[in-house]
């Protein structure tokens, strides 16, 4: 059975530039966390701000909303 690989939007905790070096996420709990596998991950942009609105995360430049490629 192949892999697939899907992009998925996931809510990143810490500056932008440190993506390529080691991401931290948001969990489906409000938390952050080191563990990709462990990220909230959403279809759309709009649940993915839907989320972050309903826990009180604010989106800036430290915590924002991005894609990422996920593979099951």
């Amino acid at each position: 059975m192949a892999k697939t690989k899907e992009s998925l939007y996931v809510l990143f905790a810490g500056p932008q530039k440190q993506v390529a070096s080691g991401a931290c996420y948001i969990a489906m709990d409000g938390y952050s966390t080191i563990l990709r596998s462990k990220a909230a991950r959403f279809n759309s942009f709009a649940e993915a701000k839907e989320f972050a609105e309903v826990t009180r995360i604010a989106l800036n430049g430290h915590t924002y909303i991005g894609l990422e490629d996920f593979t099951d």
